[in-house]
């Protein structure tokens, strides 16, 4: 992800501007749990990519649900270059 992206990604979060989250093409993954909580994991991010959510169950999240901590931390130092 470039850091350009990374900053209309955070930006969109903030200002929880879903259509815009979508025309960015994010991967986002979550099980129900981090549906229930608002912690879905961005699958965009390589350097974390299987790290804070694996890939082992059903997805049920969409961008509405970003919000995994070690995803946002990354997704703030790749902004941040």
């Amino acid at each position: 992800m470039t850091k350009e992206k990374a900053k209309q990604v955070l930006s969109a979060i903030a200002s929880k501007d879903y259509d815009t989250l979508r025309s960015l093409k994010l991967g986002v993954f979550g099980n129900k749990g981090r549906l229930w909580t608002n912690t879905a994991c961005l699958m965009t991010l390589d350097s974390v990519k299987g790290e804070c959510n694996p890939r082992l169950s059903h997805n049920y999240c969409d961008v509405e649900q970003i919000g995994c901590p070690k995803c946002m931390e990354t997704l703030e130092l790749i902004a941040e270059g």
